[in-house]
């Protein structure tokens, strides 16, 4: 089989309903098949549009639906327990119980789009890890060394030259706001990232008949529901959230898994938040996406990811972009029939 048959080769998303091994079914969802990028995995012979569209609107069913559960939860127990209105609830206030609900239920992503593409799919969860059905901690590492700080100066200055209303703050809530996002901020980008750059991009990029064209229609319906998720009415953020969206996306297609658009995006969301409450920001006013708010500052985020996205690019243009291995004789056997 050539490199080329395994990009058109039969999805096999029924795997777990075909017959192996003479007559008998292989119990299970499937691994992803052997010679595929990434994005590719879900693609087979039939587009099963509905069923794509079916896993998209599950997706942003657990988005807003874990956040809406959650939130409600946290809003009650802000008000019974600690006798405070937050904002999810109808008030004012932004509480560590309300930061921790938001964060919280984002990151439930993570395990609702791998049963997504269980369900639906017939392949293991754990594909959207990486190409290696696992997160590669070698290359998270690298990710983390060397963009962290990158991220960290980038937003410094950002935040220096950007405007910001000051309010105050309660001693207590900012150590448990401090603890929370550096616990689990990063868990909430990662959400985000199985949810749009894993699940959403590969069900889009199943649509399409080809690598090439899979990969625009991966790319554009994703960017375009992590931007619309994001609810804002100004053309600057939206030029970031479409920026970050394709970038992420790219890297995620060059690289052959999420590890490094993950330490991008909990770099950012994480030292933000500490940034705010470091400089003692209102996060209602910081958090404010409608027309106008936005400047041409928000340039300097998208030309920073189309930086590193070329780099990624460049160090990857000899290889290409990673691929699922070769199975071993022992795995494929699994969907060889014995002979007769």
């Amino acid at each position: 089989m050539t490199q080329n048959d395994f990009l058109i080769a039969p999805s096999m998303s029924d795997a777990g309903s075909r017959t192996v091994e003479s007559g008998k079914r292989r119990r299970g969802p499937r691994p992803a098949l052997p010679g595929v990028e990434y994005h590719r995995v879900l693609a087979g012979d039939e587009r099963r549009i509905g069923r794509g569209v079916l896993a998209l609107v599950l997706v942003l069913f657990g988005l807003f639906g874990f956040g809406g559960i959650i939130g409600y939860a946290g809003g009650q127990i802000d008000l019974h327990v600690f006798g405070r209105h937050n904002i999810i609830a109808g008030g004012t206030e932004f509480t560590p119980i309300m930061h921790l609900g938001n964060v919280v239920s984002i990151a439930l992503l993570i395990p609702w789009s791998m049963c997504i593409q269980r369900w639906l799919y017939g392949v293991k969860g754990a594909s959207l890890h990486s190409v290696l059905s696992k997160l590669r901690r070698a290359r998270i590492g690298r990710a983390v060394m060397i963009l962290l700080p990158v991220w960290a100066v980038y937003l410094t200055v950002f935040t220096a030259l950007s405007p910001y209303q000051v309010t105050d703050w309660a001693v207590s809530d900012l150590l448990w706001l401090f603890a929370i996002t550096i616990v689990f901020q990063p868990l909430q980008a990662a959400g985000e990232e199985y949810g749009f750059r894993g699940l959403a991009f590969r069900v889009a990029a199943s649509w399409g008949r080809g690598p090439r064209t899979a990969l625009m229609i991966g790319i554009i319906v994703s960017t375009i529901l992590f931007a619309v998720i994001h609810g804002s009415t100004d053309v600057w953020l939206n030029v970031y959230y479409v920026t970050l969206g394709v970038t992420w996306s790219l890297i995620t297609w060059r690289t052959g898994g999420l590890e490094t658009s993950i330490v991008i995006h909990a770099a950012n969301n994480t030292v933000a938040f500490l940034l705010m409450l470091v400089m003692h920001s209102d996060p209602v006013s910081g958090g404010d996406r409608s027309s106008g708010v936005g400047s041409i500052i928000f340039l300097m985020p998208c030309v920073l990811m189309a930086i590193i996205t070329a780099v990624i690019w460049f160090r990857t243009r000899r290889t290409g972009p990673a691929r699922t291995p070769q199975l071993d004789a022992s795995a494929s056997a699994m969907y060889a029939p014995k002979a007769q």
